[in-house]
């Protein structure tokens, strides 16, 4: 069970994502007032980032990184950034941002169902088996076969198949946003959500750590509007967060529908035993 319960789990998670869109309906231009701050460290706390409102607040840099290559300290900063990033957006979700991947989640579904339907097979045959054994020492009449199985099987995969073929039909890039400080020092791409690049010149590395952090804050920020903007923009063409509403719907229905027939073949199952003479 413990796949099919992380499975419900993913599926609440973005269930609860979208009606948080919903509520909110925030665009990437109207204005940000106080959230709640997400703060995260790296490298041995020689990097300490708050994000609020998915924006940069702070960035604070130990003297001690500066001493390392400019590829050494972006990745520390990437690694702070995006953790703190990624809580915020979380809690903040847009119209525009990534969502999971459908396909994949379409194919466990079609997964689980298989599962399910090899197992009420397994114990029809079971059950059946142990009927014929018992067939001339004790009067035993009923249907022991899990009806609609297959029918419950191939509802569930038609669904998947049509959401999956609906999702192939107008895939779209990934929205990316660009940002550089004021003296053009630092600059910063974000794409689906999270810190892709983080470029420092040599330069970059020769100011005051806190004068670094503010650059990188610009930069980073700046990138995020950009990509907000071109999310938000993009975001009606693509099928995503409607073809993940129907698949929670449609994974509530097939489990409401095995449960019932579970709770019927149970039923049978017991009326037959009764009858035993």
């Amino acid at each position: 069970m413990k796949s099919g319960e992380d499975y419900e789990a993913l599926l609440a998670e973005q269930r609860a994502r979208l009606q948080r869109i919903r509520e909110q309906g925030t665009s990437a231009s109207e204005p940000r007032t106080g959230g709640q701050e997400f703060a995260a460290t790296a490298g041995d706390g020689a990097v300490r980032v708050v994000v609020r409102d998915r924006r940069l607040v702070t960035v604070e840099i130990a003297p001690r990184l500066i001493g390392g290559s400019r590829r050494e300290v972006s990745e520390v900063l990437r690694e702070a950034i995006n953790q703190a990033l990624a809580r915020s957006l979380a809690e903040s979700p847009q119209a525009g941002d990534p969502t999971p991947d459908l396909g994949s989640l379409g194919d466990q579904l079609s997964e689980f169902a298989r599962r399910g339907a090899e197992e009420l097979r397994r114990i029809q045959g079971a059950v059946e088996r142990n009927m014929a054994e018992l067939a001339g020492k004790v009067q035993i009449s009923g249907d022991a076969s899990p009806q609609y199985v297959d029918f419950l099987y191939e509802d569930a995969l038609e669904v998947v198949r049509s959401m999956q073929s609906a999702l192939a039909g107008s895939p779209s890039e990934p929205a990316v946003g660009e940002g550089w400080d004021e003296s053009e020092e630092v600059e910063a791409v974000v794409s689906q959500g999270e810190l892709a690049e983080l470029a420092l010149t040599g330069f970059a590395l020769q100011m005051p750590p806190g004068e670094l952090g503010g650059a990188v804050s610009e930069a980073v920020n700046d990138a995020l509007i950009e990509w907000e903007e071109r999310s938000a923009a993009t975001a009606n063409r693509g099928v995503d967060v409607e073809a993940l509403r129907k698949l929670g719907e449609r994974a509530d229905a097939v489990r409401a529908q095995s449960m019932q027939h579970l709770r019927n073949y149970t039923d049978s199952m017991t009326s037959i035993m009764r009858n035993a003479e």
